[in-house]
């Protein structure tokens, strides 16, 4: 799909559809170990809503699941976060002219996915973001995310032993796809 140059809302919501899927795949995977680490259902879709990072979650799962000290678990949460600092600053100056609030807003949802759509967004906007596109890009995910970590969490409960499935393995195989693209 070709990406077009309008920045609304509903163009964002169209041109971020092709990752949903990844998400959904990736979410189900970590809704099941972390299950199956047991996790609960209500606490794997908290999780999801608060920590909102797949790789993250799946090292706190772990982490969880291995009676890891908090300060340890806050600790791997901020280093494996810390590039998406970097990713905010760098979308930061195509947004400069919009209210600190809305800034706030599009960084805190921003993932690695949305990053690397606004990257390629760039290419077709005459290097310009709105901040209604990133909103519909950033919710979707997120609350596709959130859904797809429940639901996981929910089939958690028929499947006895996630990592015999290579489940565990999900949150890797996304990034190598996202890097190969």
């Amino acid at each position: 799909m070709r990406m077009s140059d309008a920045l609304d809302f509903r163009t964002g919501l169209k041109e971020v559809l092709p990752t949903v899927f990844g998400y959904i795949g990736v979410g189900l995977a970590f809704g099941v170990v972390a299950h199956t680490a047991g996790i609960s259902v209500w606490l794997v879709v908290a999780m999801s809503l608060i920590v909102y990072g797949g790789s993250v979650q799946f090292v706190l799962a772990s982490m969880l699941a291995a009676g890891s000290p908090l300060g340890a678990m806050v600790a791997s949460a901020i280093l494996i976060h810390a590039r998406m600092s970097l990713m905010s600053m760098t979308v930061a100056p195509y947004l400069k002219d919009e209210s600190a609030v809305q800034n706030v807003a599009i960084g805190t949802l921003l993932t690695d996915e949305t990053f690397a759509l606004a990257m390629n967004k760039l290419n077709q906007t005459d290097h310009r973001l709105a901040p209604a596109w990133f909103h519909a890009a950033n919710l979707t995910a997120y609350l596709v995310w959130a859904a797809s970590t429940g639901v996981g969490a929910l089939i958690g409960t028929l499947i006895p032993d996630a990592q015999a499935l290579g489940l565990d393995f999900a949150a890797v195989a996304m990034f190598i796809g996202l890097l190969y693209l």
